[in-house]
């Protein structure tokens, strides 16, 4: 085994690190020594692997302080070496390979922003590996690199479900930094992600990711923004949601992706800062990957307000399924028009199909077009209505007061949310006075 994981571990591969750090210990296939087991395993935390880091701690206890001299001059002296894959078999390769990379591009993506891509994304990868090149390993697991225009803020950086390749994909709005470090850490830590989940008994040191109640929770990587206030909310809103009935915590459950995303001071700003709670992008959600991403800062929330936001743009990401399943219903239903004849035996038929291809056309050309106007397309207020029916019944059953949704933006627009409202404050009235 070790011929097959020095090579590895040469490279900068954390897990194979560790293993080899093992392999010293107790004398596996090498030499014993606790001084090159410690060694490993040090460079095997460094490289992100929680096991290694355990093992580093009590390896590190074991040396004499001369050792120690020697080990930390050691690590400091490390430089990665590249790979070689040829003939089945993985080796060290001596000279230095230039790093490439291949895009997949998005057809809305903007020549402007093509232009940035091209000027930009080599100096991202060449920071993203660090000087001694550890990290390249890692970034030649991305087959292709697909960029979206994306808002201004957004930040994200993920992986494209449902492809046969290892397909990254990234939002324009991260080359607006002050410090493209940032943007190259938050690269390398997503590719990280990926490789130790895939491998058994692996755990990668990630103090930016939490699982909650089964969803995905991803803090800002951000110095400047306090993770740990946002881990402890989000885990409150999300018991309080415990208490809802099925057919709101429906809008929570169908979220598996909660992304931090507030404004940094390490941002570029350009334009007004977007100050909403939280948004639904469904230009990047999928089934499985249903996303939303939290902008407001949570010192200045509440978990009522985040609950509140989940079933908001939860209701958006049911929305969005109902609209997709839409789509692929209607192309089926139009195949089975094609087929049928003009009998009068098929003109009930006809008619009941038409109708539904209609209705269901009608709903998924709003979500994904808007209402069409004389100036062009409108978002359809209707979709934000159902959100904040919602928000409200939500708020009801958990106990608050109807005075929390004076801070929906939507109310105002939206007859039937403000009927709720009025009869939910006549109920509170009759209560008082009953008592």
């Amino acid at each position: 085994a070790v011929s097959h994981l020095r090579p590895l571990a040469n490279a900068g591969f954390g897990p194979a690190q560790r293993q080899l750090a093992q392999m010293y210990l107790v004398g596996n296939g090498v030499v014993p020594s606790v001084f090159n087991a410690a060694f490993w395993a040090n460079l095997s935390k460094n490289g992100g692997d929680y096991g290694g880091g355990i093992i580093s701690v009590s390896l590190n206890a074991k040396l004499t302080s001369t050792q120690k001299s020697d080990l930390k001059l050691r690590l400091s002296g490390w430089f990665a070496k590249d790979l070689l894959c040829r003939d089945s078999k993985v080796m060290n390769k001596p000279e230095k390979k230039r790093i490439t990379y291949k895009l997949l591009w998005n057809k809305r993506l903007s020549a402007a922003n093509r232009r940035l891509i091209d000027a930009n994304f080599l100096g991202i990868l060449s920071l993203a590996i660090g000087q001694n090149g550890a990290d390249k390993i890692y970034l030649e697991m991305v087959d292709k690199y697909q960029f979206y225009n994306g808002s201004r803020y957004d930040r994200y950086i993920g992986w494209k479900p449902g492809s046969k390749d290892n397909v990254l994909r990234l939002s324009i709005s991260n080359f607006n930094e002050q410090e493209p470090i940032y943007f190259a850490k938050a690269l390398m830590l997503a590719i990280k992600r990926r490789v130790f989940t895939k491998l058994v008994e692996t755990k990668l040191i990630d103090p930016f990711m939490r699982i909650i109640k089964s969803k995905r929770v991803y803090g800002s990587i951000y110095p400047d923004i306090r993770n740990a206030n946002f881990f402890k909310m989000m885990r409150q809103a999300l018991e309080m949601s415990d208490s809802l009935p099925k057919s709101l915590r429906r809008y929570i459950d169908i979220i598996d992706e909660i992304h931090y995303n507030p404004a940094s001071k390490h941002f570029i700003r350009t334009g007004t800062i977007d100050a909403k709670g939280a948004f639904y992008i469904k230009s990047i959600s999928s089934e499985g990957h249903r996303m939303m991403f939290v902008r407001r800062k949570v010192l200045f929330a509440s978990p009522l307000f985040f609950l509140q936001t989940f079933i908001h743009e939860g209701t958006h990401a049911i929305q969005d399924q109902k609209a997709l399943n839409y789509f692929k219903q209607v192309k089926k239903l139009r195949k089975a028009l094609n087929k049928l004849s003009n009998s009068s035996a098929n003109k009930e038929k006809i008619v009941l199909i038409h109708n539904e291809v209609k209705t269901k056309s009608d709903y998924f050309n709003r979500w994904y077009r808007g209402l069409k106007t004389k100036t062009g397309r409108i978002q359809d207020i209707a979709f934000e209505c159902e959100a904040t029916e919602n928000e409200i019944m939500a708020v009801k059953l958990i106990g608050g007061s109807p005075d929390i949704m004076k801070g929906s933006g939507y109310l105002k627009m939206c007859p039937e949310a403000q009927r709720k409202i009025v009869k939910w404050k006549e109920e509170i009235r009759q209560n008082r006075q009953k008592r």
